[in-house]
């Protein structure tokens, strides 16, 4: 078959400029759907060859369903179909208790809690086939694994593994933790090109509700997080209730993993047996539940190596590529929405700008460039903040932090890092945004 060599232009002639997404995950749909909700273009860059049903669950608050909204309409009802929704707290238990937990009574099953507004579960691979029907046909490229970024005058030009180029004109990495965009415009020199092992590593699944339920009795219907010294686990339903999730995570205290490039390695349920040993028969009764074969993913993160911008001229990254976090406060996915509805509010203004400003006054680059550096001002800080937020909460769910001794402290030192992340005003983020780009043209000349 012959291959291309000359870049395809993916801006549609009608639009002041197109956007090309790396990566067809849940972050990279939102950007997507937003940005053609304001009749911007997009294109999308999907490494994968065919999708497939893989992923765990995952969860939003009602603010973060708010922010779909924003963004399109029909995200939230996309949600709506496929999750389960809970009003219940966030919720904490002793895991290494040696009482039987499933025999508490309803009022008195959790050891401690957060009062929390609604959530909703779901299971990822389910969102994102929702989220892709959202799409129109046509902007979605498969097998299109990302070699290189070239800028090439006002336009930016991407090559291929297969040897194709496309030219367009702005980037936006949406390729989660291993992101290839930030590896290109950071170097591979730069420690902050890759994520790095966060001590800790976890065993993920989705357990059969119907085998688990009898074992955990109100335990079963809601989030719970099992804290214990060294480990933890957390659960909750998805899929209108026929799955647990099970997240159980344990410390390395070796400090290493095995393979920088692959995060995930065989494991079987033997060894989440043995490390779980110390915790209570409930916990021991849901762990001897599992599935027989299991996976072991490390946990990476970019706390130790933060990026110092997210924008790089026409080029910006959004979701796990620019602040790849653990999963302990539950909201990485959710960190990255928000980066979704300021990218594509502020790149509408861009668009405004462009179609209405005298042809020359400014070029196309210079416009994006200030954009991006715009999103980057509103979103750095907050979602580096939750990098390393979420692994302190890590070490106090292992119950690795001496001064946090008691239930009392736990819930203080938690429930003010809670209150930062879920009771956030998103509207004047935007507008911050928004006034920052303003700032940034009323400065700018044509390069």
């Amino acid at each position: 078959m012959a291959v291309d060599t000359q870049p395809v232009n993916t801006n549609d002639a009608s639009s002041p400029f197109g956007v090309a997404i790396i990566g067809c995950g849940l972050i990279g749909l939102h950007v997507a759907l937003g940005l053609i909700k304001r009749n911007i273009p997009v294109t999308i860059y999907e490494q994968a060859a065919e999708f497939r049903e893989i992923g765990a669950g995952v969860g939003f608050s009602g603010r973060i369903k708010e922010n779909m909204g924003a963004l399109d309409s029909r995200i939230p009802e996309a949600l709506s179909s496929v999750s389960i929704e809970s009003n219940q707290a966030l919720r904490w238990v002793d895991g290494t208790t040696q009482e039987d937990l499933s025999l508490r009574p309803a009022d008195k099953v959790y050891d401690m809690q957060i009062p929390d507004k609604t959530y909703f579960f779901c299971h990822r691979a389910q969102f994102i086939t929702e989220l892709m029907n959202l799409l129109p046909s046509g902007c979605i490229k498969l097998g299109k694994r990302l070699d290189t970024i070239e800028r090439d005058g006002d336009t930016v030009v991407m090559t291929f593994t297969d040897k194709t180029k496309e030219r367009t004109d702005a980037v936006i990495g949406c390729d989660g933790l291993k992101s290839r965009v930030r590896y290109l415009v950071m170097g591979d020199n730069n420690p902050a090109a890759i994520p790095h092992y966060a001590n800790e590593s976890a065993y993920r699944c989705l357990a059969d509700m119907a085998k688990v339920a009898p074992l955990l009795g109100n335990f079963a219907t809601g989030f719970t997080a099992w804290i214990g010294h060294g480990a933890s686990i957390i659960t909750y339903p998805v899929a209108n209730n026929r799955y647990l999730n099970v997240a159980a995570f344990v410390r390395d205290e070796h400090g290493s993993w095995p393979d920088q490039n692959k995060h995930t390695v065989q494991a079987n349920k033997a060894e989440i047996i043995e490390a779980f040993s110390t915790f209570g028969p409930t916990a021991r009764k849901l762990i001897e539940a599992l599935p027989e074969d299991q996976s072991r993913w490390g946990l990476f993160d970019t706390l130790d190596y933060p990026l110092p911008t997210y924008a790089f001229g026409p080029i910006a990254v959004a979701g796990d590529a620019a602040h790849g976090s653990t999963p302990h406060h539950g909201s990485g996915a959710a960190m990255g929405i928000e980066d979704a509805i300021v990218l594509a509010t502020i790149l509408e203004k861009a668009a405004t700008v462009l179609s209405t400003v005298e042809t020359g006054a400014v070029s196309k680059a210079t416009v994006l460039a200030n954009a991006f550096q715009a999103y980057d001002s509103v979103r750095r800080e907050r979602s580096q903040w939750l990098v390393s937020s979420s692994r302190r909460q890590g070490q106090l769910s292992k119950l690795e932090i001496p001064e946090v001794d008691s239930n009392e402290k736990f819930i203080k030192d938690t429930s003010e890092r809670v209150t930062k992340l879920y009771f956030f005003d998103w509207k004047a983020m935007i507008v911050q945004g928004i006034e920052d780009f303003e700032r940034r043209m009323a400065g700018s000349e044509k390069v």
